[in-house]
């Protein structure tokens, strides 16, 4: 039984949420990129490999100081016999989600899409890549109220506005921008990019306080 990693990219461009599919080598359908594990290429070493590929044109010294912060994580969403989905395909399919922060989105080789708009009836996204895509989408909204998963989709440096609309957009929820100020100020995860009086227009996360976002939450 073979053993295959499934990455599902994401990125938030404009006011939508978007996924990176590539092609099936063997077909004419769209898929998520992916590597076969071998007994030498641990789930870890696999996840860099696939990332190297597909950002091969960000500068090298960039894409190697992401994949060894705290900014780049993958997330499982789940392990898949495949050969119970589908006759003679005879593997197991692992399945995580990476967020791609906004500077880095524009240099991955494959097609940005509309999440929802891969179920649709003229979508030519392979049947196991439509099923490991439901179940990433299901997971988001708690991934964005428990975890640093907005802030990984974000430039580094950011706006209080350019927080709120991605966690609204995310969460599909309205954010008041008064309770979320108060929210984040209790919170306090968040580091000004300036100093003395000036007003504070520039924020950058303090992935240090980052647990404190598994205890009370980002949205309520």
């Amino acid at each position: 039984m073979k053993t295959e990693l499934f990455l599902i990219p994401i990125a938030a461009v404009s006011d939508s949420l978007r996924v990176l599919v590539t092609k099936d080598p063997t077909s004419d359908r769209q898929t998520f990129p992916s590597i076969m594990l071998k007994q030498d290429l641990h789930l870890h070493g696999g996840t860099r490999q696939i990332l190297r590929d597909l950002l091969s044109e960000v500068p090298f010294a960039d894409l190697e100081n992401w994949l060894n912060s705290a900014r780049c994580k993958d997330r499982i969403v789940d392990v898949y016999d495949r050969d119970l989905l589908f006759e003679q395909s005879q593997s197991i399919a692992i399945v995580r989600a990476i967020a791609l922060p906004q500077e880095f989105s524009s240099y991955a080789k494959g097609v940005w899409l509309d999440a929802e708009n891969l179920f649709s009836q003229d979508s030519i996204l392979a049947p196991d890549s439509r099923l490991f895509l439901r179940e990433c989408l299901n997971q988001v909204p708690l991934w964005v109220k428990n975890t640093t998963f907005t802030f990984e989709l974000l430039s580094q440096v950011f706006s209080i506005q350019d927080l709120r609309l991605l966690v609204g957009m995310l969460s599909s929820q309205e954010i008041d921008p008064g309770n979320f100020h108060r929210r984040l100020k209790r919170l306090d995860i968040l580091r000004p990019l300036v100093s003395g009086q000036q007003r504070v227009h520039k924020w950058e996360f303090a992935w240090e306080k980052s647990d404190v976002l598994a205890a009370d939450g980002l949205i309520p």
